[in-house]
């Protein structure tokens, strides 16, 4: 019982190793890449969010002063217009105080009105003008529709209130709401007011007012901002609001809780700002004209910092994943290795009943311990490996053995028969002619011919070799076909195996020259690459058909014995791979009725 106990402790001791290690192992492997990229990048979108909003802000700041600049110039040059043109200004007071109006005040009417139809249909946000001289025909100058009229109109007679109640006032603006005509509809205007004055007086002798579309400047003022939530303020040099999108219900309120915290900061300066219990950046923008707006903007943080929240809640969410995702890759693979090392005690415990494993085994090594499971395996299984191995090798060699002896008869008897024959032709002619030539070479090929294929002799030897074959062919093929030799004379003192290049050289001539009508040319070629040796074999022959070239290829890229009319470059091909490897096998190119290349590399030690 305690032996048993002591044997449980000690397993889930191994247990608890395994775990806690391959825990280890799967944070690191996880949490690392996590814990470092996650950090800097809530820190770089933290970074990139205050440089967007401070960049936005500045710019609303600026394109709020641009647009409002725009407005006060409209004013300033219709101020300047009536102030330095003393004629118009006369001629204006006269068309309001004539009673009835004249012809030549009329066409002076309508010549002025040109000038500010063209700024009313230029710009979009412009309602109305009014013009108003002080007279005793309660008179108002409308350009929009080219003449002076008396005052009929609620908003005309507002204006001329407006005006006589300003005080010393030479410029203010106030906002209104104004029906729409022809609907119950109305719409919000802002009114610039602004006094006229003629050249060398302090008294106002009448008043300009330019009427704005307000809701059309809102939706330009909205595509100003970068977030929903970020609010704006226009306020004058009394801290009136002259216009905001904020959706508070107390705007002076917040304004004045804005106000105050901007006293004490510099402007165009970003800031924090705490509103309604909200974190705010905010800045703001003071016009250098003396009646002047203010322009603030402010936009809650979380507004702000939202991509950097959600990425910094994606960064969590995969830190606990990942530290869950390691305690169950953990658990899994303790248990899957503690199977294995149980497996590998059964092995070595009882071999004979190890054929089970063995079964279960994967082709490659996924861990330790199938690394152990596989190498014992190789050693059980090694030795029979070897031995189908070496049989296979013997087997081919056999077929070589035998498709060569298909092609020979006794050399003895043909050395022999082939000496007589030359002396033969001696004593016929009483000199050496080619017919002895001839029986010389062919007796020089045989010797060479005769013994062990897989000998290796030097490269110059195997070319001496090939010259002797290729007389021969000559004197048959009489200016049948010409032999171009391109040989790199530092190639030639390597080995090669024996009679290695005379079967391709005889293929040209049977398949390639010989069909051919013309004379035909031979190349071949032997040259150094890098750390290896090429050999070429190229023919002008006929070539080759398309499927026939194709079934060649296919052999030789397979290693395949199989026999064939060109018997010569499948037993080559066979004997380059099992000396030099498959890398060495033939590669062979052709067109028919153009050409036919085949070459191989062999690799220099």
């Amino acid at each position: 019982m305690k032996r048993m106990k002591k044997t449980i402790r000690k397993q889930l001791s191994i247990r608890y190793q395994f775990f806690t290690k391959s825990l280890l192992t799967n944070c690191l492997l996880l949490l690392i890449p996590i814990m470092t990229i996650g950090p800097y990048s809530v820190i770089q979108s933290s970074k990139d969010n205050t440089a967007a909003i401070e960049k936005s802000t500045y710019q609303t700041l600026h394109q709020l002063e641009k647009s409002i600049e725009l407005l006060y110039s409209q004013i300033d040059n219709a101020k300047i217009y009536f102030s330095s043109n003393p004629r118009v200004t006369l001629q204006m007071k006269k068309a309001f105080n004539e009673n009835p109006l004249s012809l030549d005040s009329m066409k002076n009417i309508e010549n002025l009105s040109l000038y500010f139809q063209n700024l009313i249909f230029t710009d979009p946000y412009i309602e109305n003008i009014y013009v108003y001289y002080d007279n005793t025909n309660n008179r108002i100058f409308l350009p929009q529709k080219g003449r002076i009229q008396s005052i009929n109109s609620l908003e005309e007679r507002n204006f001329k209130e407006t005006y006589e109640n300003s005080g010393k006032k030479d410029f203010w603006m106030e906002i209104k709401q104004k029906k729409i005509p022809g609907s119950t509809a109305s719409t919000d205007v802002l009114i610039v007011y602004q006094r006229l004055y003629t050249r060398f007086s302090s008294k106002p002798s009448g008043m300009i007012a330019f009427e704005y579309n307000l809701n059309k400047m809102e939706q330009y003022f909205q595509t100003l901002l970068l977030y929903s939530d970020q609010t704006i303020y226009l306020i004058d040099s009394e801290r009136n609001i002259i216009y905001t999108n904020s959706k508070s219900h107390d705007c002076d309120s917040e304004l004045t809780s804005i106000y105050t915290t901007l006293i004490a900061k510099k402007e165009l300066h970003l800031f924090d700002m705490q509103l309604n219990g909200m974190y705010n950046k905010a800045a703001y923008l003071k016009s250098a004209r003396n009646n002047g707006l203010t322009y603030i903007t402010y936009t809650p943080s979380n507004e702000i910092y939202k991509s950097t929240r959600s990425l910094t809640g994606t960064y969590m969410l995969l830190m606990f994943s990942g530290i869950f995702l390691s305690f169950v890759l953990a658990f899994f693979k303790t248990n899957k290795e503690y199977r294995y090392l149980n497996s590998i005690i059964d092995i070595f415990s009882n071999p004979e009943a190890s054929q089970q494993h063995f079964d279960q085994m994967p082709k490659k090594a996924r861990n330790p311990f199938e690394f152990i499971m596989l190498n014992i395996i190789k050693l059980f299984l090694e030795q029979k490996y070897l031995k189908i191995q070496a049989s296979e090798r013997d087997y081919k060699m056999q077929i070589l053995k035998m498709q060569a002896l298909q092609h020979q008869i006794n050399p003895h008897f043909l050395h022999n028969t082939l000496n007589t024959i030359f002396w033969e032709a001696i004593r016929l002619t009483s000199s050496e002619n080619s017919c002895s030539t001839m029986i010389s070479n062919l007796s020089a090929v045989m010797r060479y011919s005769i013994g062990d294929h897989q000998e290796n002799v030097k490269v110059k030897d195997e070319l001496g070799y090939l010259k002797t074959y290729l007389d021969i062919m000559k004197i048959r093929y009489t200016d049948k076909f010409e032999i171009l030799y391109m040989v790199d004379d530092s190639c030639t003192i390597y080995p090669i195996k024996k009679m290695i290049l005379q079967p391709i050289v005889e293929n040209s001539i049977y398949h390639g020259i010989k069909e051919k009508k013309e004379k035909g040319h031979i190349y071949i070629g032997i040259r150094r690459i890098r750390k290896s040796i090429l050999f070429y074999i190229l023919d002008d022959g006929v070539g080759i058909a398309p499927e026939k070239l194709l079934k060649l290829q296919e052999q030789f890229n397979d290693n395949s014995a199989k026999s064939s009319s060109h018997i010569g470059l499948t037993n080559t091909n066979l004997r380059l791979t099992m000396t030099y490897g498959a890398k060495s096998h033939l590669r062979l190119k052709s067109i028919k009725g153009k050409y036919t290349l085949v070459y191989f590399m062999i690799p220099v030690k």
